[in-house]
C-alpha cells in the first residue's frame, strides 16, 4: 500500500468516524448549547461540494467519507431545528441551492465545484472555533468528535500532499489548528460543569 493510499484510507475511517460523537451527545443530551448553527450550515453545503469533487475524480476514500458527513450532518441540523437553534427553511434552502450547483456544474466542469467545495467548505469551521472562544458553556460540543476531525484533517492534508491535489490538502491547515483549539475548550467547558456539579452535590 502506498502512503498517498495509507493516508486517504486513514482520512476517510476518521471521516466516517469523528463527527458521530457529536451527534450522539446532541441527541443524548438533548442539548445544542455551544454548537453554531452556521457552521453546520456551510458544512452542509461544503460537504456536498465535496462529495461531488470525489466523485468526479473517483475517489473512494474521499466518497465515503463526505457521503457519512453529510448525512451526520442532516442529522444535527435536525436536532438543531428542533431546539429552535436554527429555522427549518434555512437547511432546506442550502441544500437545494447546493444540490442545483453541484449537478450544474458535475457535468460542466467538476473542478469549479472541488474550488467552491475549498472556498466554501473551508472555512464552515470558523464559526463553531469563534463561538468556542466567545462563550464559556459549550455542553453541547463534543470534544472527541474535535480531537477526531483534527486527526481527519491530518490524514486529508497528506493524502493531498501524496497525490498532488491542492484541493484535498491545503484546506486542512485551517481545519486542523480550529478543530484543536474547540477540542480543548469544550473539555475545558465538560470539565469545569463537572466539577460545579460536584460542588453541588457535596453542598446538598
Amino acid at each position: 500500500m502506498t502512503l498517498a493510499n495509507l493516508s486517504g484510507a486513514m482520512a476517510a475511517v476518521l471521516g466516517v468516524v469523528f463527527i458521530w460523537p457529536q451527534v450522539i451527545r446532541v441527541y443524548v443530551r438533548r442539548s445544542v448549547e455551544g454548537v453554531s448553527g452556521l457552521s453546520h450550515l456551510i458544512g452542509l453545503a461544503g460537504t456536498l461540494m465535496w462529495f461531488t469533487y470525489a466523485v468526479s475524480i473517483d475517489s473512494v476514500p474521499m466518497i465515503v467519507s463526505n457521503l457519512n458527513i453529510e448525512i451526520a450532518i442532516v442529522a444535527l441540523m435536525v436536532m438543531l431545528v428542533r431546539q429552535r437553534a436554527v429555522p427549518l427553511w434555512m437547511p432546506l434552502a442550502v441544500f437545494a441551492a447546493t444540490a442545483v450547483f453541484c449537478a450544474t456544474f458535475y457535468v460542466v466542469s467538476p473542478a469549479v465545484v472541488g474550488v467552491a467545495g475549498v472556498v466554501i467548505g473551508t472555512p464552515a469551521i470558523i464559526p463553531q472555533a469563534w463561538r468556542a472562544l466567545k462563550v464559556e458553556r459549550l455542553y453541547g460540543v463534543s470534544a472527541p468528535s474535535y480531537l477526531l476531525l483534527a486527526l481527519m484533517g491530518s490524514g486529508w492534508f497528506l493524502h493531498g500532499y501524496f497525490i498532488d491535489d491542492f484541493v484535498v490538502g491545503y484546506p486542512n491547515l485551517i481545519l486542523i489548528p480550529c478543530a484543536l483549539l474547540i477540542a480543548w475548550k469544550s473539555w475545558m467547558s465538560h470539565h469545569e460543569s463537572s466539577e460545579e456539579l460536584a460542588t453541588l452535590t457535596n453542598q446538598v
